[in-house]
């Protein structure tokens, strides 16, 4: 019978040390790797006018609401905004999955959008309503959680 060694050793070590990192970098090409955007890069560029945008969308954060019940997601446009707008749209934003965000456009003096929540998933979503006011962009944000 033969002796085990240190070499045997050292060598079967390396060995299970490359089947280790191998395996770890199959498993790590295969996972799904969800961006905020697609288009990051060109939205960092564009950072300090969306502060812009949201900073004039300020006085508007409370001009809109969101109702839920059991077959539709409401988001109801207060009516001195609805008449104000040139056009728009609303984005469910899903963080967790790209494939399930919804855009809705929004055109002039629209006062509410609905939203089947049979095309919607449980869990969490951010509302971005935008639009534009004589050609001036607004935008407000908040956060939907669906039941």
């Amino acid at each position: 019978m033969k002796k085990f060694t240190w070499g045997t050793g050292i060598f079967l070590f390396l060995v299970l040390f490359l089947v280790a990192s191998a395996v770890f970098i199959i498993f790590a090409s295969r996972q799904q790797v969800n961006l905020v955007y697609k288009d990051y890069y060109e939205k960092g560029v564009d950072y300090s006018e969306q502060m812009k945008v949201l900073e004039r969308s300020k006085p508007f954060n409370h001009s809109i609401s969101i109702n839920a019940d059991n077959e539709y997601l409401k988001v109801d446009i207060e009516a001195g905004l609805a008449a104000k707008l040139d056009s728009g749209s609303v984005y469910l934003y899903r963080p967790s999955d790209k494939d399930r965000d919804i855009t809705t456009l929004v055109s002039a003096r629209t006062s509410s959008v609905q939203f089947k929540k049979a095309d919607l998933i449980s869990g969490r979503y951010i509302l971005k309503f935008s639009w534009y006011t004589d050609g001036t962009k607004y935008e407000v944000s908040r956060p939907v959680n669906v039941q």
